[in-house]
């Protein structure tokens, strides 16, 4: 039975997460404008629970929703408006490209950034909110469930896309974007995981095609949708713990780059170095352009990733730095 998270959606959410989700949702911290009542506190006045201010009454008005004692106060037709509750229509991008298939079992970065990308759906799903999926990888998109829609049947089906996919090849983030672009309803939450370590695409290099990426999710957060960069890291690449004098092979899982070799000693000083100005680099360009950066590790257990996350969407500050050790 799918509401007790088991089949697709309880492998990939596994246990725990999906008791926390019994009574955990995910709410972003600006008010939505949504077509539906929901679980989201609005950008208008309406029928809920949390006082939002008084205005004068003008005939048309519901008479309900006169404030007596407020009346007797002014000794005039006021009005108690209170905060409404919209829905708030979610839309996740995944990363499905060979770079994600690093790690091992229920740890490797895909299958962790599927995990959060399920449980957001399946949250979301239980308050109300419409889900939409799109999956990048072996060069191609898979955007056959894009368009959003509601109902445990959206998450079940998007839990047995995301278990299936091959993770192979690159994704083609060129094409994704517009096809985001496209189809995405009025405002929404947009959350893209990748590791988003190295976007290079054939005779397109990878800083290119990240300023490209930047600048279309900047232009979804000018209109007003909230952006989610999901970046899911595993701890070999935060760490890169081969310090020895062991000769080390790297192959690229995309078929991009070329074969790297060399001792630990002489590679890790280098990458750390670039790895630790790409990050805070990341975050820069996230923080000017009103993006939210959120990195999970895969070794943390999913649903501690998971109320990191349903925290960041609300306005905590981020749980994991920028540096590496």
């Amino acid at each position: 039975m799918a509401h007790g998270g088991s089949g697709a959606l309880g492998e990939l959410v596994g246990p725990e997460l999906a008791e926390l989700l019994r009574t955990h949702g995910v709410a972003v911290r600006r008010p939505v404008w949504g077509r539906r009542h929901g679980q989201h506190a609005s950008a208008r006045g309406g029928l809920g629970l949390d006082f939002r201010d008084h205005r004068a009454y003008v005939p048309g008005d519901d008479p309900r929703q006169l404030d007596w004692r407020a009346v007797a106060r002014r000794d005039r037709l006021v009005l108690r408006q209170t905060e409404a509750e919209d829905d708030l229509p979610i839309v996740i991008a995944i990363d499905g490209g060979g770079n994600m298939g690093y790690g091992t079992g229920a740890q490797t970065k895909y299958r962790v950034a599927a995990g959060l990308a399920t449980a957001l759906a399946w949250a979301g799903v239980r308050q109300g909110d419409a889900v939409g999926l799109v999956c990048g990888g072996d060069s191609d998109l898979d955007t056959g469930l894009l368009r959003v829609a509601s109902g445990q049947e959206r998450v079940d089906a998007i839990a047995r896309r995301l278990l299936a996919a091959p993770i192979r090849g690159r994704t083609p983030w060129r094409r994704l974007l517009p096809e985001l672009a496209a189809r995405m309803p009025r405002r929404s939450l947009v959350v893209v995981c990748s590791d988003f370590l190295d976007l290079a695409e054939p005779e397109r290099d990878s800083a290119t095609v990240e300023a490209e990426l930047i600048r279309g999710l900047a232009h979804l957060r000018a209109r007003r949708h909230d952006v989610v960069m999901l970046q899911v890291l595993h701890p070999d690449e935060r760490e890169f713990p081969w310090d020895d004098r062991r000769l080390l092979r790297f192959v690229d899982r995309r078929g991009l780059r070329p074969t790297i070799e060399g001792t630990g000693a002489a590679l890790r000083r280098a990458y750390l170095d670039r790895l630790v100005a790409h990050l805070h680099h990341l975050d820069e360009v996230a923080e000017a352009n009103g993006l939210v950066l959120e990195r999970v590790q895969t070794d943390v257990p999913l649903h501690a990733s998971f109320v990191a996350l349903a925290g960041r969407l609300a306005g905590q500050p981020a749980t994991i730095g920028a540096s590496a050790t």
